[in-house]
């Protein structure tokens, strides 16, 4: 299919310079699709799930968007980019492309493959690809501060990536390529881009999920007889709260993964000691993709313990004030470089390079450590995301954005926003708000629904807002972050 419909594009007159945004849940047809971009040699924009007008509009502008490819469910939601009124580069959108469903104006998904026949591509890619140079996807990020950014991943990346593979699956039990993988993890996610095309790349058998439930997924287990479960830490609460994994044999189920937050450390020692599933932490990141390979599981559990440093891949740490490199057992920032570093983030020199230093170094803003072994351990973040969960995982959002949508208020001076711990282990997003002189008789209400009007759902300020005098700032002039996360730090939100 991916054959067909790649020469069915060329036909429609696709070339090098094309770009390709994706939208949509996970599926067999975005799959294939994006498939379809590699084999031409194209670059993609995986659009994150949470994404509404406002922020599909930004982003396909910053990425030079010329062709669309997204679920029937979701098309609406680029209305605002395909509008020439709003977007003057709305004209350079050669077509789109439906890939569930069908449309009255645009091509579906079954059109592209009659067009395509039996026809196969002559040569994969389609179009030269240097590795080095050329970008696989740009994907929206958070980065390590400041606010959101667009991280050039190139080719180079997903390739050494998937070399190292067989080091990521490496359980007790569990025989590579051929055991059986979930695949929750949405396509607008930097982990289900990179991993669904390394996953089918590499010959690895998935279950592929668009959305689900717990009970849903431990259904799945027992149905499938699922070995192997790249998951979220918000998921271990399943095997521990209402005996819903008692209702399932979960006997196949050797090993789960997890990455980018802290797994708490007693569901952890509850799925390993009651269900005799190995958990493996991982350590990685939008901007350098996995910097480990995982905790041992063939040896005891340890907290925190993310693993050693893959391939390809180097790590310092280094001291907060001096930047001197430190030694074992010492908390201090986390620098990467090597093979999965990304290329900088689009069109803003200013932010790659105060990311990446002359020598290559990129400044994580993650504490850790490193012990005797070289093993990885996350402590803290310096980041300044706030972190939103979204049914059984989370995604990052930076607060600048959010603040900087505030700005455009009439009545807003000046706002900064923090998460407020939630009781799911997650954030909610809130804003100390400053409000112009001699304005009145606006409330927190109506500055909720400013944004909710508009942006992802993910942004609403669902912690409040509260009405300050001024923002505390540092003696630079930055705002103090710190005094604010400091400001609620013991606050739980009991939703």
């Amino acid at each position: 299919q991916a054959n067909s419909i790649a020469v069915a594009l060329i036909g429609r007159g696709v070339t090098k310079g094309d770009r390709i945004a994706f939208y949509g849940q996970n599926s067999i047809q975005h799959t294939v699709l994006r498939f379809v971009a590699t084999f031409l040699g194209l670059t993609f924009i995986p659009l994150s799930p949470t994404f509404e007008k406002y922020e599909v509009h930004e982003e396909c502008v910053a990425t030079g968007v010329t062709v669309i490819m997204s679920s029937a469910e979701n098309f609406h939601k680029f209305e605002w980019f395909l509008d020439e009124s709003r977007n003057t580069s709305a004209a350079n959108v050669k077509f789109v492309v439906i890939f569930d469903g069908t449309h009255d104006k645009h091509v579906t998904f079954e059109q592209l493959l009659t067009e395509g026949g039996s026809q196969t591509l002559d040569r994969y890619p389609h179009f030269a690809v240097d590795p080095n140079r050329d970008m696989l996807f740009l994907i929206h990020t958070s980065g390590s501060t400041g606010p959101p950014k667009c991280a050039m991943i190139p080719h180079r990346t997903l390739i050494a990536g998937m070399e190292e593979m067989p080091l990521l699956f490496n359980h007790p039990g569990v025989e590579y390529p051929t055991m059986i993988c979930a695949h929750l993890y949405p396509c607008g996610h930097i982990s289900g881009t990179s991993m669904i095309m390394a996953l089918i790349t590499c010959g690895v058998p998935i279950i592929l999920f668009g959305s689900f439930t717990e009970e849903l997924l431990l259904k799945s287990v027992e149905k499938y007889r699922i070995e192997v479960l790249p998951t979220f830490p918000s998921f271990g609460r399943t095997f521990t709260e209402g005996g819903l994994a008692d209702k399932y044999d979960l006997s196949s189920l050797k090993a789960m993964s997890t990455g980018g937050a802290a797994f708490p450390a007693p569901i952890a020692r509850c799925i390993i000691d009651n269900y005799g599933i190995k958990l493996r932490e991982l350590y990685a990141m939008t901007e350098f993709v996995w910097v480990t390979t995982g905790s041992n599981t063939y040896e005891d559990y340890i907290p925190g313990n993310t693993g050693n440093v893959a391939p390809g891949c180097e790590v310092k740490v280094i001291d907060l004030n001096t930047g001197e490199s430190l030694g074992p057992n010492q908390d201090g920032e986390i620098c990467v470089r090597g093979n999965k570093l990304f290329a900088g983030y689009l069109n803003n020199e200013k932010a790659t390079k105060e990311a990446i230093d002359k020598d290559g170094w990129y400044r994580t803003g993650d504490i850790g450590r490193y012990d005797e072994r070289e093993r990885i351990f996350i402590t803290d973040r310096l980041k300044e995301v706030v972190r939103i969960g979204i049914g059984n995982h989370y995604i990052n959002i930076s607060p600048v954005e959010i603040e900087q949508y505030l700005l455009t208020h009439p009545s807003i001076a000046e706002v900064i926003v923090v998460g407020v711990n939630n009781k799911s282990g997650t954030h909610w997003p809130r804003a100390y708000v400053v409000l112009k002189p001699n304005v009145s008789g606006i409330t927190s209400t109506q500055i909720e629904k400013y944004v909710s009007d508009t942006l992802a759902y993910t942004k609403q300020l669902k912690a409040g807002v509260v009405f300050v005098d001024r923002v505390n700032r540092t003696a630079i002039g930055k705002v103090d972050r710190k005094y604010y996360r400091n400001l609620v730090k013991n606050e739980v939100l009991d939703y």
